[in-house]
């Protein structure tokens, strides 16, 4: 009984609440104490309301709200360092929020400090401009000492002129050879190699003095050849440089204090306030999510009504718990929702073992609430058909390694249940390595392969540690009997999947389509059926104990008999259903005619046969990828073990490193094709024979809290 609960979304009720104007906020309080409503748009059900209330108005607290977030959001960010935890200060003190918010109260607090905070970081952004200019003289300054130069030698004089400034290292012989051009031999050059990297790598400094006659010349010249010219105040600073650099040290000395003292002021405003504006800030969130939520309700002129939705089993709970905030002044109507009815949220309730695989499901599609819950079997059968894709006892260890360190060592939530994936693929792909004989690849056929090749033997360590007797067969020399197990499995995994396509009509109360579903089944081992008379006779000498049981099953059958009676019958009782369905439904449109009828008919020849007989042949085929992985898988790995025992004849390190290598590619590249391909049986091969999806996901109504209570 506790699997089949576990195939279905949670059993959901619909609630009708109604209460005073008054007791709104009361309500959305116990609504959030609960946690477990979801609340829907009261326009979903405007039809059922029609005339008795409408969709209540917006709040202008809402909008209030938001702009006051958006404001809180700026300042925090400001304010917040990268080391700062959301959360606020440890051991900070909780602020109590079970009164009603007062949105202005918490916006003249935050106004205040606000206007404090912009303020102080406006005059920093003044003071780091200011900042900018000093510094960069100085920078330039330092350089001319470089040269043994001081201001009073930089500038336009009577007779000569002396720039200052960087050119690109490559302009260099243009720039000499420019001037030359210009002055002749009336000019004097120095330069320096700018060392360090970033923005002034590949530059040279130069102090270019030139007679002052000659002044335009050279300036074009230097616009030509890219030359930067340092711009100095000239007038402002003292003639000498050490004592410019002496003054504007000082001013430096002075701007950066009081820099020091506003980012002092920001940091104790972080220290102490920062917390209290993130506790504004959720106080906030909390009073925008009560006014959105109300938007959701319906009103009249004294009532209110809120339509949701909560599980079967929190029925009381959420009836008792708003009649006791309200004294019973509410109308609750409890209501069981149609099994078609879109609006059910879905709430899937799996054990923890399984709950990882809802990932699996909700990347395709969360179940609808009349969908069956796939997780369970998913869980189940994923992580088979991943061990015989990946069929290998070492690498199998790998994953299961790797699982856990992602499931105990790891704190976020998506990767630990990815860890339980892994996992769980990691114990059945040691499964599908003790069916197969296959431990880090070595396998009886790799130690064949490495004699008939190489003439080489597998160590006796390695043989009697790796090596072991396959507890059913290897897929390598049984290609044929493994491409027919695949298809068995194709057919189960597909049979089970049109089963609960069968439950489906059946809750639906479609006998006709339930009908249908069951001759699916038919058509299914039909398909089968004509793959397995097509191999039987490339398995006759086989000795895998199942596949002999099959051939004789299938010799003891009639070949045109069975053709008839697996193939024939169900395609021709498919199509009078499909015919006989269609026929019903456009009837009730309407009058047909013979063209119609043909039309139909041809229609129901496509799906019995097109749709249906053949899907089921080329799905089962599909499943063949299974024998395909795990050849690629083992075939791969020998590779890199014959290149291993290659090495060995070099080096041993070195054929270590080769086969360490190797089966890291192996494990890496075999692992994700193989669960890709797992996931796309799962889609396409199963999921289209019941599946649906196109859920809503069940959230219930609840504030985010973690500063305030």
């Amino acid at each position: 009984m506790r699997a089949v609960t576990m195939l279905k979304p949670a059993e959901m009720r619909e609630l009708r609440i109604l209460v005073l104007d008054k007791d709104v906020d009361s309500v959305i309080k116990r609504l959030d104490a609960l946690r477990n409503v979801h609340i829907t748009d009261i326009k979903d059900f405007h039809d059922e309301w029609s005339g008795l209330i409408k969709p209540a108005k917006a709040e202008e607290t809402a909008l209030k709200a938001s702009e006051l977030l958006t404001r809180l959001g700026s300042l925090i960010a400001s304010l917040r360092h990268a080391d700062i935890e959301t959360a606020g200060a440890p051991g900070a003190e909780v602020r109590a929020s079970g009164e009603e918010i007062d949105l202005d109260a918490i916006e003249r607090e935050f106004r205040g400090l606000e206007q404090t905070v912009t303020g102080l970081t406006s005059e920093q952004e003044q003071l780091r401009d200011a900042l900018a200019r000093p510094r960069e003289l100085l920078k330039v300054i330092r350089i001319l000492e470089g040269f043994g130069l001081d201001l009073d030698f930089i500038g336009e004089k009577e007779f000569t002129a002396v720039s200052v400034g960087r050119v690109a290292s490559k302009n260099l012989d243009e720039l000499r050879t420019a001037l030359e051009t210009v002055t002749g031999e009336q000019h004097v050059i120095v330069t320096k190699r700018i060392t360090g990297e970033g923005e002034a790598a590949g530059f040279d400094y130069a102090v270019i003095a030139t007679l002052t006659k000659d002044k335009e010349e050279v300036a074009r010249a230097l616009r030509m050849t890219d030359f930067e010219p340092f711009h100095l105040p000239l007038r402002e600073l003292p003639a000498k440089s050490s004592d410019a650099k002496a003054a504007i040290e000082s001013e430096i000395q002075q701007l950066e204090a009081q820099l020091k003292e506003k980012e002092r002021a920001l940091d104790e405003i972080r220290e102490t306030r920062l917390h209290d504006l993130l506790e504004m800030q959720e106080l906030v969130a909390i009073e925008e999510s009560k006014a959105k939520v109300k938007g959701l309700f319906g009103a009249s002129e004294r009532v209110r009504v809120l339509e949701g939705w909560t599980p079967k089993d929190e029925v009381n709970a959420v009836v008792n718990g708003i009649n006791s905030e309200v004294a019973g002044l509410s109308v609750i109507e409890v209501r069981e929702p149609r099994r078609d009815d879109v609006r059910v949220p879905t709430l899937l309730k799996n054990p923890k073992l399984v709950k990882p695989f809802e990932s699996i499901i909700r990347m395709y599609s969360l179940p609808s609430y009349r969908d069956i819950d796939p997780t369970l079997v998913t869980a189940i059968l994923f992580p088979v058909l991943f061990g015989l894709m990946f069929p290998d006892i070492g690498h199998g260890l790998l994953l299961l390694l790797l699982g856990a360190l992602m499931l105990f060592e790891v704190k976020l939530k998506g990767l630990k249940e990815w860890g339980m994936i892994i996992s769980l693929c990691g114990i059945c792909a040691i499964g599908g390595g003790v069916l197969f004989g296959e431990f880090f690849g070595f396998s009886e056929y790799a130690a064949h392969l490495l004699h008939s090749s190489m003439h080489m033997e597998v160590p006796p360590l390695l043989h009697s540690l790796f090596i072991h007797e396959p507890l059913w067969f290897e897929p390598i020399p049984n290609v044929t009997g493994m491409f027919v197990i695949t298809l068995l499995i194709g057919a189960l995994h597909m049979g089970l999947g049109v089963a609960f396509g069968v439950r489906n009509k059946l809750a639906d109360k479609d006998m006709l389509g339930t009908v249908i579903e069951i001759v699916k089944i038919w058509t299914l081992i039909g398909a089968l059926y004509f793959l397995l008379i097509l191999l039987i006779s490339s398995v006759a000498d086989s000795e895998i104990g199942l596949i002999i049981a099959i051939a004789n099953a299938l010799g003891s059958i009639n070949v045109m008999q069975g053709f008839v009676v697996l193939v024939a019958a169900p395609i021709l009782v498919l199509f009078l259903l499909c015919f006989v369905m269609e026929v019903k439904h456009e009837r009730a449109h309407g009058k047909l005619s013979f063209i119609d009828l043909f039309i139909i008919a041809i229609t129901g020849v496509i799906e019995a046969v097109l749709e249906n007989f053949f899907r089921f042949l080329a799905n089962t085929i599909s499943y063949g990828r299974i024998l395909a992985l795990a050849l690629a898988h083992a075939a791969l790995i020998e590779v890199f073990i014959l290149l291993t025992f290659m090495s060995s004849q070099i080096n041993i390190a070195f054929a270590a490193i080769v086969f360490i290598l190797g089966t890291a590619i192996v494990v890496i590249l075999e692992a994700i094709m193989s669960g890709i391909h797992a996931v796309r049986l799962h889609y396409y091969e199963w999921f289209t024979k019941f599946y649906h999806g196109g859920g809503i996901e069940f959230t219930p109504f609840k504030f985010r809290r973690t500063l305030t209570q």
